[in-house]
């Protein structure tokens, strides 16, 4: 079983990657979301991943987000990088970038498209954990995946993946996560909880932080809830992701995807443009909808500005 004195957790948002109009990588929008975010005390980020529409980058692009992000950090907190594509071989050189630019750590979906089972996850993950030599984190989001898990197969792959140090974990049964914290036993592995909507609850359960994309425009409210919540003030993080939780809502009721998000972010200023293709934009007329919904709870009060 992996042992690691490798210690990530807090509140990583999840970055969005923005696009200018032509469709590449909007670097001065991406340093101005990270400065932001660092202004209100996130721990790190997690970077190419769904939210950052990481399998619709080139590997140029995967590239320059990353260096990008790390430059403007300045070795200030640590970056998870996502590194999962359809084949292990992209991955792996994935991995390796990352190590080469200075990330904290790699993450990786389960190869998907093909059904390898088991075995062959363990296989992907073993090629990422040894490319890079870095920390590795599985993430496991079956509702997008498709790759459901039971408690034996994560022991599984704690027990067969050197470098291995935990899960992202965007699931919503927290009965799972306790499981297998339970099963690994103290400081063998660490869970970062990937549903926003619950975080609290997540971190009552065992895990050690968060990895969102709604941080991406409520990072201030998430902190002020972490932060609560290791000073023991459960009134107040639970105040806290009330917020949160109004915010999640809205966002689910036009549509609680990448394209609503970037409608939210440029409603606060942030030109991230149009989600990649096959995502579809967000529908213009109802901007004017979701915004007045945004309102009504005082979003607009102090985030991002």
């Amino acid at each position: 079983m992996t042992q690691t004195t490798f210690a990530l957790k807090g509140i990583l948002p999840a970055l969005s990657t923005p696009f200018a109009p032509d469709g590449t990588v909007n670097i001065s929008v991406l340093r101005r979301m990270v400065r932001y975010h660092l202004s209100v005390g996130c721990h790190g980020f997690f970077v190419c991943g769904t939210a950052g529409e990481g399998l619709l980058l080139s590997r140029d692009e995967r590239r320059l987000v990353v260096e990008t992000v790390m430059d403007e950090i300045a070795g200030q907190v640590p970056i998870i990088v996502h590194v999962g594509t359809v084949s292990t071989r992209e991955s792996a050189a994935l991995a390796k970038d990352a190590a080469e630019l200075g990330a904290s750590a790699v993450s990786s979906i389960p190869p998907v498209y093909y059904p390898v089972g088991l075995e062959g996850i363990i296989e992907h993950l073993k090629a990422i954990s040894g490319a890079s030599g870095l920390p590795t984190y599985y993430y496991h989001i079956p509702i997008i995946s498709h790759v459901p898990l039971v408690l034996n197969d994560f022991m599984e792959i704690i027990d067969q993946v050197p470098g291995l140090v935990g899960f992202k974990f965007t699931f919503p049964d927290l009965h799972l996560l306790w499981c297998i914290l339970d099963a690994a036993g103290p400081d063998s592995i660490s869970i970062l909880y990937g549903m926003d909507e619950q975080l609290l609850q997540g971190l009552i359960s065992g895990a050690v932080g968060g990895i969102g994309s709604t941080y991406n425009y409520q990072s201030k409210t998430v902190v002020q809830l972490y932060e609560a919540f290791c000073r023991g003030d459960l009134d107040t993080a639970m105040q806290m992701q009330r917020k949160v939780n109004a915010v999640v809502r809205i966002l689910r009721k036009y549509g609680g995807n990448l394209a609503t998000e970037k409608e939210i972010m440029k409603m606060l200023g942030y030109e991230v443009g149009q989600p990649r293709g096959p995502i579809r934009p967000f529908p213009q007329d109802r901007t004017a909808l979701i915004r007045k919904e945004l309102e009504d709870i005082g979003f607009f009060n102090g985030r991002m500005i």
